[in-house]
């Protein structure tokens, strides 16, 4: 039951594969991709994997909201990719995800629907071990750092 409910809300976690396989083919759940690669596939190099963005594509909500989740996924696909030696490089994906935040606040009269959503594409995100792991690192090297709450408009597009 717990599974079939993580599936519906599009939060898999990667160590249950075998029973979301069935789940993926009936549609209960999105097909993400597996991939041992950190970055999976992005086809139009707008750096958001391509399972992410199908899955946020066929969600109802208006254009601007799907860009706002579109730029969550693509900040927190740049947490992942993000040099962990590189301070800069750290500091520029926190401060996306600020900006993300910002916009789905924006963009949703009730932020806790993008919060959810959020969510669930971070999930998604993290989706294989690989990828769990170094979100995981990604978040430890930034254990300690601060960035400032952005003001005004932060949508990107």
């Amino acid at each position: 039951m717990a599974l079939a409910l993580a599936c519906s809300a599009g939060a898999v976690p990667w160590f249950a594969d075998a029973q979301t396989r069935p789940l993926e083919q009936s549609g209960a759940c999105p097909k993400l991709d597996r991939s041992t690669d950190i970055a999976g596939p992005d086809a139009n190099a707008n750096g958001v994997r391509d399972d992410i963005e199908a899955w946020i594509a066929a969600q109802a909500l208006s254009e601007s909201q799907k860009k706002a989740l579109l730029q969550k996924a693509r900040t927190l696909q740049q947490t992942l990719l993000a040099s962990l030696d590189d301070k800069n490089a750290l500091q520029r994906a926190g401060e996306g995800l600020a900006a993300s935040s910002r916009c789905g606040m924006l963009q949703f009269p009730e932020y806790s629907d993008f919060s959810k959503l959020a969510g669930q594409i971070e999930a998604m995100t993290a989706n294989t071990r690989q990828r769990a792991e170094r979100y995981m690192k990604y978040n430890a090297a930034r254990s300690g750092s601060s960035t400032t709450n952005p003001r005004g408009n932060t949508c990107e597009d």
